[in-house]
């Protein structure tokens, strides 16, 4: 295809030159001859001056005879004239003929000049004057006459030459026109050559590689010559290398993938380099879920963003080091969509990816293993302090016991004083105090399991309510007396639970209710039935002033109490035996004031679960 080519080529280069050489001889040749009129033009302008010249000094002579004649200065003026016309025509001619006429012009002439200088000379009216007056004209009239047959003759040959030229212009147009006609007709046959040769082989390389761009990598070229069919060969085994390449990529992406995707830890990819070291360019979507976001708006975030505040100032410190290229680990806090905070576990390193740097950080929400921790550190604690109340219990119970009957005994001699009587009567209340701290201990530590049965929870809530009420409305009057508001559903399910139990939880939480308002208040008891979680909520808020943040979080603690007197173990006791029912209970403070105690019962227990 290639010797095809070069011919075509060679023979379409041969012409173009020829045509050229043609058309620039032509153009010359053309140009020569336009010259030519050109000079002609210049020496009939020339002629037709010298006869004008001549004509003047006719018609000076005749002036001569007039009332008015031309100055003798004048008519020699133009006699000069002449003169100077006959000699510029010899800077255009070399042809010898024109230069014999021109020689016997300019001898004409100079007879011409003396004729006119001896008639300018003589007395006007003389005879000698009139026969040089006619001497002049005949001379005149001949120079005139050869004058006038040399313009003819100019102008016939100007014309003659003028023709010739536009003829052979007019046959260069048509030859020219024929070229450039023939020009685009080589071009297409060359073309179609071409293309003939060329096009379909480029088609078919051109189809193979959109076939590859699709993802058939299974495609080969076959049927091509000559240097396409080098060329497919080429291609060919660049889609084979092309196809293995592409398989293995494809392996290690779905690898990559299941590994990036299907990692229960959150999973970021970070930019390393420059202002924007710290952007988030990829991230699983278990780092999405941690944090709350989606996959697309956690793409362009900073790392930074995702940190806790406490944890933020440290972020530029953790980044040089990781840049340093140490594997570093370490536990901070990040911050949800949300605004919640919650602990990590981190491992970063540096990724060098094609001379570029990357960090490749791998985070682990620890909330699950904090809370489990805390709960191991709280049973731990509440089994020591079982252990410790119920060896303490059993320890002080007998001496106590001993303690206390005797001090009833002494209390009951009549020999006693009212005063010695009365410090043993509070001797023996102190004891009771002890054995009622004794009790919660030990009630604490070995909680006693629910005795189930079919329980209405607004009736055990009554109950409770007029016990506690009535006792306490007997030292309340007036603006510091004590109100209840009752909103129960009526419709509520019967629960499995221990009606005591469910006493003394609802007991508790009264008595701390209107302990919380010494001023006075409103009780509001509510209960719900959440049929979609198949449960009730029982809430009993007061109109008190509420829990500072700090009491908040230890007000489950043992041991932990506000009061002057308090023991700090009946709310602990409470959220123990809530949560022996299968239940929890939260403590949150109302907008307007005071507290709401909120405790979700299920409605169907397995029996087994509470009784085993």
């Amino acid at each position: 295809m290639r010797k095809h080519l070069f011919i075509i080529l060679g023979i379409f280069t041969l012409g173009a030159l020829t045509c050229g050489i043609y058309l620039a001889y032509s153009f010359d040749r053309r140009l020569s001859d336009f010259n030519n009129i050109i000079k002609l033009h210049h020496v009939e302008n020339l002629r037709e001056r010298l006869l004008l010249n001549i004509r003047k000094v006719e018609i000076d002579l005749y002036s001569l005879g007039s009332s008015q004649p031309e100055s003798a200065a004048a008519v020699e003026g133009h006699v000069y004239d002449i003169k100077t016309s006959i000699n510029t025509c010899y800077g255009c001619h070399h042809i010898p003929s024109v230069l014999e006429r021109l020689d016997d012009l300019r001898q004409q002439i100079e007879q011409y000049d003396d004729a006119v200088k001896r008639l300018l000379s003589l007395r006007a009216g003389t005879i000698s004057h009139r026969d040089a007056h006619l001497d002049a004209h005949i001379i005149g009239d001949s120079l005139m006459g050869k004058v006038e047959i040399m313009v003819v003759r100019t102008s016939e040959k100007l014309s003659d030459q003028t023709e010739d030229s536009l003829q052979k212009a007019h046959r260069m147009k048509l030859v020219m026109i024929g070229l450039i006609a023939a020009g685009p007709l080589i071009m297409i046959l060359f073309a179609l050559t071409v293309l003939r040769g060329v096009t379909k082989p480029v088609q078919v390389l051109l189809q193979a590689t959109r076939t590859l761009k699709a993802g058939d990598m299974a495609h080969r070229i076959t049927g091509l010559k000559d240097e396409f069919g080098e060329l497919a060969v080429a291609f060919n085994e660049m889609a084979g290398s092309l196809q293995s390449t592409m398989r293995a990529i494809e392996e290690s992406e779905q690898r990559y993938r299941m590994l990036f995707e299907g990692a229960a830890d959150a999973i970021f990819i970070l930019e390393a380099e420059g202002d924007k070291a710290g952007r988030i360019l990829q991230a699983n979507q278990a780092a999405a879920v941690m944090h709350g976001y989606t996959g697309e708006e956690l793409e362009g975030m900073n790392i930074r963003d995702l940190d806790s505040p406490e944890s933020r100032a440290a972020a530029p410190a953790r980044m040089e080091r990781i840049r340093r290229g140490a594997w570093t680990k370490f536990e901070m806090s990040h911050q949800r969509k949300d605004g919640t905070v919650f602990p990590v576990e981190v491992s970063a390193g540096l990724l060098v990816v094609g001379g570029r740097q990357f960090i490749l950080a791998v985070n682990r929400d620890l909330t699950e293993r904090k809370r489990t921790e805390e709960a191991m550190q709280k049973t731990e604690r509440i089994r020591v302090a079982g252990e410790l109340a119920t060896g303490l219990a059993h320890e002080i119970k007998n001496p106590l016991a001993g303690i206390k009957v005797s001090m009833q005994a002494l209390s009951e001699e009549n020999s006693l004083s009212d005063e010695d009587r009365d410090v043993l009567n509070r001797v023996i209340g102190e004891i009771n105090r002890i054995e009622f701290l004794m009790k919660g201990l030990l009630n604490f530590a070995r909680p006693p399991k629910p005795q189930l049965a079919s329980t209405d929870v607004n009736a055990v809530l009554d109950t409770v309510a007029s016990l506690v009420l009535k006792e306490r409305s007997r030292s309340r009057e007036g603006a510091r007396a004590i109100r209840l508001k009752r909103e129960l559903d009526e419709d509520l399910p019967e629960i499995m639970a221990d009606p005591m139990q469910l006493q003394q939880i609802f007991m508790n939480l009264m008595l701390n209710a209107i302990d919380a308002m010494p001023e006075g208040g409103t009780v509001t008891m509510r209960t719900v039935f959440e049929r979609q979680a198949n449960s009730l909520r029982i809430e009993l808020s007061d109109t008190g002033r509420g829990i500072d943040s700090a009491t908040m979080a230890k007000i489950f603690d043992p041991f932990f109490t506000t009061k002057a007197k308090g023991t700090g173990l009946g709310l602990s006791i409470t959220k123990r035996l809530v949560e022996e029912h299968g239940g929890s209970i939260t403590l949150v403070n109302n907008h307007d004031g005071g507290v709401t105690c909120s405790i979700t019962l299920p409605v169907r227990l397995m029996e087994g679960a509470l009784t085993a």
